[in-house]
């Protein structure tokens, strides 16, 4: 059975192994991985990806949830998600949440705001965690205004902890606590109506 994460815009489903293609299409895109890691001069081979991705393909990893973005109208794939969750204290409270769109024909869309919204309800409402954490370097300006948008805040600046473009770059990171998640979703569901968030099934 494939879990779905659906909202208005996307849909976040299961990782699948022909899912790899594309993401080694867009992960070997510096423009791409510049948005969505903290080092954007990053390549991968097929090989290492499948490696990387292998034990979420088997679902052995309980740690870390992979997901494919969606086009909800077209069910095409657009980008990918995860969930780590924070495995090395004796009680689990923390994961850390990102999230890239490899189709750039796919920004500017609001579908980046959508599928962060759907990650925080899995973190907050499904898994139960008390916070969410962002971890971004200190130039990526778009990823500092997403996170910040959600309700994020600036808890740290690791100095000179990454390494490219010739230079060392601070990293920033954020975090969001359950009870603020809860405050921002209840304004928002007042203001504009809740967003759908659904749970679905198919074989």
């Amino acid at each position: 059975m494939i879990v779905l994460l659906s909202g208005v815009l996307v849909v976040l489903r299961a990782l699948e192994r022909e899912d790899l293609i594309a993401l080694h299409k867009w992960q070997n895109d510096e423009e791409i991985m510049r948005l969505a890691r903290s080092f954007p001069d990053h390549m991968i081979s097929k090989d290492a990806l499948e490696a990387e991705f292998a034990k979420e393909l088997k679902g052995e990893d309980t740690g870390r949830r992979a997901y494919i973005i969606e086009e909800k109208s077209t069910r095409k794939p657009i980008g990918w998600a995860t969930i780590r969750i924070h495995q090395f204290q004796r009680r689990v409270t923390t994961a850390d949440v990102g999230l890239a769109l490899g189709e750039k024909t796919a920004w500017n869309k609001g579908y980046g705001t959508e599928a962060a919204e759907l990650l925080l309800n899995e973190v907050f409402r499904q898994l139960n965690l008390h916070r969410a954490e962002w971890w971004t370097y200190a130039e990526n300006n778009l990823s500092i205004q997403l996170a910040k948008k959600l309700g994020f805040k600036e808890e740290a600046r690791l100095r000179d902890a990454v390494f490219f473009d010739n230079g060392y770059h601070d990293l920033m990171v954020l975090g969001l606590l359950k009870q603020e998640f809860e405050s921002i979703k209840a304004v928002s569901e007042t203001s504009r109506g809740e967003t759908t968030v659904s749970y679905l099934q198919s074989p």
